[in-house]
């Protein structure tokens, strides 16, 4: 199997699925605790292999495409 380095920094298996909570918070610069708290309201999909939570790269890139804010005469809104 290639191993490739991914856009989170790490050599890993060539084309990862699934990345840890760690991981995300790194990728979108937050706090592990706040990764937590996107996943528990539901905002962000997860998914539990026995007791580790594990996040698809797809579902925080469709996370982060969500997050797009525009900006029209001084004020922001949300798409």
């Amino acid at each position: 199997m290639s191993k490739d380095s991914n856009s989170f920094g790490h050599e890993t298996p060539a084309h990862p699925d699934f990345h840890t909570v760690k991981e995300t918070a790194g990728y979108l610069r937050l706090c592990e605790k706040q990764v937590r708290r996107l996943i528990s309201r539901g905002e962000l999909p997860a998914y539990r292999f026995g007791t580790a939570l594990r996040i698809k790269r797809e579902d925080i890139d469709l996370y982060v495409s969500a997050q797009q804010v525009y900006v029209v005469y001084g004020s922001s809104l949300r798409r």
